[in-house]
């Protein structure tokens, strides 16, 4: 399957499972809005919704997808079915510890994570409640995210992508249980976390029988396999779960602020978007296929397939991130701005957004250019990089946090991002790596002028919109979609002047690296 069809196939699934998360955080903005409730349960989801991005989309792909494809081409599967049998049972061994330990300890766990509820006894004791029932939710998602890997490597994408539909579905549920029912909202929103964990790993489960799919529990250990997993699982953990890592951070600093986890969990929820339509659906179909191309290694045919989906990565990331710089009070009004969800809500999550699509640019290559390390084997650079990232982050958070508040570590969480991908992309240019030619300056041009005229027309649209008085959701809803759908059209009738960005032509360069 070429690289195209299968982020096509990840990144619609993807879309459905985030149209039905926007309809989650609508009913959420809603029935909690940015108050104590909201503040609590988005921490103690935080904690081990951080694990299933980092593991899902970066760390268990980057480290195990390399090693089980090249196992996978052996003439024997023995090998491969035996590696992924042993990884499943020592990463279910580990979580199980962890989440004991956490247990155990929670009071402690959360005292570090959220030291901002530490003066208000109330929310901290909610919070450790809440994360107790919630944190055994990390084995279930550990699970999963080994299983989806298997399947992505196999060529089957489409269940990893839709595996967080159910997720959203069960969360509404719950909500809209708690609420016509008159519930514990908090204690229903909690245990309805473990539930659509449990749904997901029979759905993986199933589908892995389904496909005739061999996971060997045999008592044996394949040993090379291993070392090479653990080479390149525990700095995966930082160079592909930078981002995660520095939103964690931004949320121990933002406890401090009241309101301030709220304002950045909905920021998040909306660039959140674009980064895993584009930039996760890329990076993840990217790995296999690039594993097997490095290993002929012939850079006459691995460089301009990079250089290709860097290309048509940015096609995508630079409107996305220009749209959501211009209009994102618009955005957060039509979908969140009713119930509880207030006009500081909108604006102070608009902000935060804002800032957040600056660095979405580089949110995106993290994800593009990170497999490039580990699909040939080298991941020291990368998490050396992403130690230096989070340092950066982490120390420009506290002050700009001191002067700006949440906005600060929106803003810090954009420039360690730059950081990041300025620092990988020399490294990938020194070690000859990857390189790229000339071609791709002119693509670059037209993406940037193309996507500055949208950037207009995104401006003087909005100005339009703000002098109507609307009061209908739908009304308001209709009139986002027309002005994105003018902007898209405008853009793709400016990109498509230059020939090799129609649709044909994209589709036949992809098909060229099948």
């Amino acid at each position: 399957m070429n690289i195209l069809k299968s982020s096509a196939i990840y990144s619609f699934f993807t879309l459905i499972s985030r149209i039905f998360g926007f309809i989650r955080d609508i009913i959420f903005a809603n029935f909690l809005g940015t108050g104590l409730i909201a503040d609590v349960f988005y921490v103690a989801f935080r904690f081990p919704n951080t694990f299933r991005r980092i593991f899902s989309e970066g760390a268990l792909s980057s480290s195990f997808v390399p090693v089980y494809s090249k196992l996978l081409n052996q003439p024997n599967n023995t090998s491969a079915n035996i590696f992924a049998g042993n990884i499943s049972l020592i990463l279910f061994f580990i979580t199980c510890i962890l989440v004991i330990l956490s247990e155990i300890f929670m009071p402690i766990f959360i005292s570090i994570l959220a030291p901002g509820f530490i003066e208000n006894s109330e929310k901290f004791n909610l919070l450790v409640n809440s994360s107790r029932i919630i944190f055994p939710f990390l084995i279930l998602i550990t699970m999963c995210s080994i299983y989806s890997s298997i399947l992505n490597a196999h060529g089957k994408f489409a269940l990893s992508a839709a595996l967080p539909i159910v997720l959203n579905i069960v969360l509404i549920l719950a909500v809209l249980t708690a609420h016509y029912f008159e519930e514990n909202i908090l204690i229903m929103l909690s245990s309805s976390v473990i539930i659509a964990g449990l749904l997901q790993l029979l759905l993986l489960i199933f589908s892995i029988k389904k496909n005739n799919i061999q996971v060997s529990f045999l008592n044996k250990f394949y040993k090379d396999g291993l070392k090479k997993f653990s080479k390149l699982f525990i700095p995966s953990i930082f160079s592909s779960g930078l981002l995660q890592i520095n939103i964690l951070i931004g949320t121990i600093i933002a406890s401090y602020q009241a309101g301030a986890v709220s304002y950045l969990y909905y920021a998040d929820r909306i660039y959140q978007l674009p980064l895993a339509l584009i930039g996760i659906a890329l990076g993840i179909t990217l790995l296999p296929g690039l594993s097997k191309k490095i290993k002929n290694k012939s850079n006459a045919e691995v460089f301009p397939f990079i250089e290709k989906v860097i290309i048509f990565s940015l096609l995508l990331a630079v409107p996305a991130a220009i749209a959501l710089f211009t209009i994102p009070n618009i955005i957060m009004e039509i979908l969140f701005q009713r119930g509880n969800f207030n006009e500081i809500s909108t604006t102070s999550s608009a902000q935060a957004l804002k800032y957040f699509s600056l660095g979405l640019i580089a949110f995106i290559l993290t994800k593009i250019l990170t497999p490039i390390y580990f699909a040939n084997e080298k991941p020291k650079p990368p998490l050396v990089f992403a130690l230096i990232t989070v340092i950066t982050n982490t120390f420009l958070s506290i002050i700009l946090f001191k002067n700006y508040g949440f906005i600060g570590i929106a803003i810090a969480t954009t420039i360690s991002s730059w950081l990041n991908i300025i620092l990988m992309y020399v490294h990938l240019h020194i070690s000859g790596l990857f390189t790229h030619s000339k071609k791709i300056i002119i693509p670059l041009i037209v993406i940037t002028i193309a996507s500055f005229f949208m950037g207009i027309l995104l401006f003087f649209s909005a100005k339009f919109y703000l002098k109507l008085i609307i009061s209908s959701f739908f009304i308001k809803l209709i009139l986002l979609f027309t002005i994105i759908i003018i902007s898209i059209v405008s853009y793709i009738a400016l990109i498509s002047l230059y020939k090799p960005f129609s649709y044909a032509s994209l589709k036949l360069e992809f098909l060229k690296n099948d």
